[in-house]
């Protein structure tokens, strides 16, 4: 399975896309809480941060969500000081604001360029920690939230870098980005596509060549990293008619 086998969710706009992500989302949580005692939701930044998770956190209140035993992850981060503007988790800590219930220790954020560690340390913290969460050959993540870029890169997987065919290690470090900030940590492929579900959240007519390579089943990982994102269960396209290039 990859992303031109995944279940296509069209909305006619960014507004439906996001409201749809998160009914979809919601009930995936919910439904792992009914087998397990917790979840292990992992978020890119982006728009996902921004715009997705938000109407995530509102969707759960309204059904009663116990946030409680949520467990939130970072697909990627970007290696800079706590608090700054790039970090991912900043905009992640403000949609968890309104999460009742949910506690500082179950946001699981990659270390800060400002606490003392190197990005190679951080990341490699990052991996230890994912391993200790959700032990085994390779840790399986309950539901991926992934945005991409018009250059087809996902989390901090861009085309033609080395980190797309690491395969021995689940969190690794970027440098030399193509994309500001430089120095990131990001999940590996195997990781993503260990998860139970992945979901896609693509808008906007930027997004459109990209998304037509990557559905096309004919790029390469190192042409299009998002068309090499698969799951273990389900693979879940959220696209509005502009990224589909329908508009």
């Amino acid at each position: 399975m990859s992303l031109d086998r995944a279940t296509l969710r069209r909305g006619d706009s960014v507004d439906d896309v996001d409201l749809m992500m998160a009914a979809d989302t919601v009930a995936r949580l919910m439904g792992r809480l009914r087998r397990a005692h917790e979840v292990h939701l992992a978020v890119s930044g982006g728009s996902v941060a921004t715009r997705a998770l938000p109407a995530i956190v509102a969707a759960a209140n309204a059904v009663g969500l116990d946030w409680g035993r949520v467990h939130i992850w970072f697909a990627d981060e970007r290696f800079a000081p706590r608090g700054h503007a790039d970090r991912n988790a900043s905009a992640v800590m403000v949609a968890l604001r309104q999460a009742p219930g949910f506690f500082a220790s179950q946001l699981h954020i990659p270390a800060a360029s400002d606490v003392g560690v190197s990005l190679d340390e951080a990341a490699a913290a990052y991996d230890r920690e994912l391993l200790r969460h959700l032990p085994g050959s390779v840790p399986q993540l309950d539901v991926v939230l992934l945005g991409m870029g018009p250059d087809g890169h996902t989390a901090s997987l861009f085309p033609g870098r080395d980190e797309l065919a690491i395969d021995d290690r689940f969190v690794v470090p970027v440098r030399d980005s193509p994309k500001p900030p430089p120095e990131r940590v990001t999940l590996t492929l195997p990781v993503i596509n260990g998860a139970e579900h992945v979901l896609v959240y693509a808008t906007g007519e930027g997004k459109a060549e990209a998304l037509r390579l990557a559905r096309s089943g004919a790029a390469s990982a190192a042409e299009s990293p998002i068309g090499a994102v698969s799951a273990r269960g389900e693979l879940v396209l959220y696209a509005d008619r502009a990224a589909l290039g329908e508009s």
